[in-house]
């Protein structure tokens, strides 16, 4: 008889579902909306709603555990959720007690993103690895890093978080209060941002007829212009890689991982992120010795999360 635990990846607009099995083969996966609006009460019971779903789907079979992966801060060893930014209501709330009572399961919370980098270490592109760190670029600068197989959590539940690693000192303020971090630079979210402000500020670019037909710029449009030769949007660009680079060399240096795995919506343009990335990276990198850890493309996709998620379960649950 097959032996699974439930992951459960809580986002604010969805909650995504998984199984993953005590071999680590991963089961099937869906969402549901985050009933937002329904306070910390809705939110759970959307949660136990999709565990069940799962759980009924395979009569029979023996459930251990449910993970959780979920957007901080948390207090991780008392499955508290301390704060949710995107959910109403949600302070200091017990989630893991609260849906254990529910499924009548034991339940593990973990942070989302080491959730997502703990998938990747043990099913995706880390597999093999002892240790590893995972950036996700997206809205943000998300991370999770992995030494000798442990997830490293700091001593406030709140280590690991390299989209807040300073690269330009006293560079663009940042919404954490800092100045100058990783997020300000490499994030798709603040490569739009800047290349807006830029055209707004009258430097030649294609950009401004996109802006002015969208109202607004994408990572993706900088994406298109710098393809397409435009001195702005190349700026823009290679200024993200040489600041993600910065911070590599500064893994390389404090964590001497076997690995730095890239995911998020960034990630999937391959090789016109890796390739400028990798020039910095040589050109930055100590020269002691040759550059050992490996700077690869995450390949679980979505489903790195709530993989991590459930592995954590399995993890929690001896």
């Amino acid at each position: 008889m097959a032996r699974w635990c439930v992951g459960i990846d809580l986002g604010g607009t969805f909650v995504k579902f998984g199984l993953l099995s005590e071999d680590r083969q991963a089961g099937p996966t869906f969402q549901l909306p985050t009933l937002v609006d329904a306070r910390p009460g809705g939110v759970i019971a959307r949660m136990a709603e999709g565990a069940r779903q799962l759980i009924e789907g395979r009569g029979g079979e023996e459930f251990v555990a449910v993970g959780v992966g979920a957007p901080g801060p948390l207090n991780i060893a008392e499955g508290v959720v301390v704060a949710m930014p995107n959910i109403p209501g949600m302070e200091n709330v017990p989630l893991a007690a609260r849906l254990s009572e529910a499924l009548g399961l034991p339940v593990f919370l973990e942070n989302d993103a080491n959730a997502a980098a703990y998938g990747e270490f043990l099913c995706g592109s880390g597999a093999g690895c002892r240790s590893m760190v995972l950036l996700t670029l997206g809205t943000g600068v998300g991370s999770g890093i992995i030494i000798d197989g442990q997830i490293l959590h700091g001593s406030h539940d709140i280590g690991a978080e390299i989209g807040h690693m300073i690269v330009i000192p006293d560079g663009e303020p940042c919404a954490c209060g800092q100045r100058g971090c990783l997020e300000r630079y490499s994030s798709a979210t603040y490569m739009a941002q800047r290349a807006t402000r830029m055209v707004r500020q009258g430097r030649a670019s294609r950009l401004k007829a996109v802006l002015e037909r969208k109202g607004s710029l994408d990572s993706l449009d900088v994406e298109q212009a710098r393809k397409a030769g435009d001195g702005l949007a190349a700026e823009v660009w290679d200024d993200a890689a040489r600041c993600l680079a910065v911070a590599c060399v500064n893994i390389c240096r404090v964590l001497d991982c076997d690995q730095i795995v890239l995911a998020g919506g960034l990630a999937k343009v391959g090789d016109e992120l890796m390739v400028p990335l990798m020039a910095h990276f040589r050109r930055l990198h100590w020269s002691l010795t040759a550059p050992r850890t490996k700077i690869v493309f995450a390949s679980l996709g979505n489903d790195a999360g709530v993989i991590g998620a459930a592995a954590v379960a399995w993890r929690g649950s001896g």
